[in-house]
């Protein structure tokens, strides 16, 4: 009975977000709008529900999922083929469930006197030095320093509201090729960042973006880069200092790298190896987003 309320209380939070937002941003084919005997909010249902329920991550695996254990519930549901079709026409509501599901979980401050965690994760299509073919006007080959592979993919970058004694709470995300630099991604909301501390890997910084920042009174606060053509005695004088503060500002961004970790084993945002199309990794990264934005939610 529990997980029944589980399913009654997920199916009427997506039906209120796609009443007051998310049905403007659906596309519609037919030329009277009907969506037919199964509709958007019942496949928002049952994309969510088995992610959150069953750890379901794949689209395939989240229909096989709800046809064997609740088609009693949804006795309408379409071929597999047609619920994935659905699904990837509804691309362009996610990112706007994930500004409901913002105000709902935390009235966003902004970015104003606030410390700031940035950091990016990637998620990787295919693996090993072979070029992919799915989403080729986003994604891109690379090679991971951190994880000492190839891969084939996105970056997904996040900037997180410092919390006491908890994760960060997410205030800006964005999607880049995996091959772009991590700087451009900050630089393109530079103007947003008053009066605030921003911490940060040595790949956000720069002479430009450190200049402008203060001017607006914020900081950013990453570990030191060794200065191009720096003398021996100068690298050894710096050792023990440069040590000391990376240590520093690593402690303060542990939250958004144990984030990241987290997300990765709640809704398998990483794992994008079964996305056929651009507008399935577009599901893919937002959908896995709002997901976890609900188990922080409480569903």
């Amino acid at each position: 009975m529990q997980i029944d309320l589980k399913l009654i209380g997920l199916y009427s939070f997506l039906e209120e977000c796609y009443t007051t937002e998310l049905q403007w941003q659906s596309q519609r084919f037919s030329s009277n709008g009907i969506e037919g005997k199964f509709s958007d909010i019942e496949i928002l249902t049952c994309y969510f529900f088995a992610i959150l329920e069953e750890k379901k991550f794949k689209v395939k695996e989240i229909y096989d999922y709800m046809i064997k254990y609740w088609h009693d519930w949804f006795p309408a549901i379409p071929s597999y083929q047609a619920f994935n079709y659905r699904l990837n026409r509804l691309e362009d509501a996610f990112p706007f469930l994930l500004g409901l599901l913002s105000q709902a979980l935390k009235p966003c401050h902004g970015f104003y006197n606030q410390d700031l965690l940035i950091d990016s994760v990637p998620i990787i299509l295919s693996k090993g030095k072979r070029n992919g073919k799915i989403a080729p006007e986003m994604a891109a080959k690379t090679y991971s320093a951190s994880k000492g592979m190839y891969y084939y993919g996105l970056k997904l970058h996040w900037m997180g509201m410092a919390q006491a004694e908890t994760l960060p709470f997410p205030i800006w995300i964005e999607l880049t090729s995996a091959a772009q630099h991590d700087l451009p991604s900050l630089k393109g909301i530079l103007g947003h960042l008053k009066h605030c501390r921003i911490f940060g890997d040595k790949a956000y910084w720069s002479k430009e973006v450190d200049k402008q920042l203060r001017e607006q009174q914020s900081q950013l606060l990453t570990p030191i880069k060794k200065k191009k053509g720096e003398l021996e005695w100068e690298s050894q004088f710096e050792h023990a200092f440069r040590k000391v503060y990376g240590r520093a500002v690593s402690s303060v961004r542990q939250p958004i790298e144990a984030f990241f970790n987290w997300i990765i084993e709640k809704v398998g945002i990483q794992d994008g190896s079964k996305v056929r199309s651009t507008k399935g990794l577009r599901v893919h990264v937002f959908g896995k987003v709002a997901a976890a934005m609900m188990i922080l939610l409480g569903f």
